[in-house]
């Protein structure tokens, strides 16, 4: 795909994410500021109102991180930041419970953003469920592994084909440019990503050699 081709795309998928947290704002302001609304309302509308400001922060500081130039280089991860990105994305997500396991320090920038990437992917997977986050070392390689085990944990097949590089019946718009760009982060850095569907569960392992030491 050419580049620009690829930008668009991406440009168009961040826009999806951050519009839905923008409905509920907007919604929560009209009802803030509608003098017809009693106290009961009003209350209501300002609690709807910091959920969509948290759950907006929270995106816009994942995809700073996983979708813009934050992390195009290869030096180490802040690993307590990353968490901390993880941990307030899925805080503001109700619907999936985040299983988080670091079991090396030996990440880079780059690295962390594929994890990230594989983690946008399977956060529609988990739904109702849990997505078990894990990086490890295997040998003189690093691993990256997303799990998701929900109501609804399957990869659909337009994913299927974005992760294989082949492009989708219905076209690279929706839910197939998120797994073809993480498909080329994985292959610019030398890794390679693997899809699995096991019973009840979907999950994406990327290998590839250490980079940091």
């Amino acid at each position: 795909m050419e580049s620009s081709k690829l930008a668009s795309y991406v440009a168009s998928r961040i826009c999806h994410d951050l519009a839905a947290p923008l409905t509920p704002l907007m919604q929560s302001c009209e009802m803030l500021f509608e003098d017809g609304m009693g106290p009961a309302m009003k209350a209501e509308g300002e609690k709807a109102l910091k959920h969509a400001i948290a759950t907006l922060e929270a995106k816009l500081r994942f995809l700073r991180f996983a979708l813009g130039s934050q992390a195009l280089n290869d030096g180490q991860a802040n690993l307590h930041e990353l968490r901390d990105l993880f941990q307030k994305l899925f805080a503001v997500n109700s619907k999936t419970v985040l299983e988080w396991r670091m079991d090396t320090s030996r990440i880079s920038n780059r690295q962390a953003r594929v994890l990230m990437n594989m983690t946008l992917m399977m956060i529609d997977p988990a739904t109702k469920g849990v997505c078990r986050v894990t990086t490890k070392e295997e040998g003189d390689e690093l691993v990256l592994d997303v799990e998701a085990v929900g109501q609804f944990s399957n990869l659909k097949q337009e994913v299927q084909d974005a992760l294989a590089g082949r492009e989708p019946t219905g076209g690279w718009g929706g839910g197939a440019i998120q797994p073809f760009f993480t498909r080329t982060l994985a292959e610019e850095m030398g890794f390679t990503l693997v899809a699995r569907m096991p019973p009840g569960a979907a999950g994406l392992t990327a290998r590839g050699p250490i980079s940091v030491s």
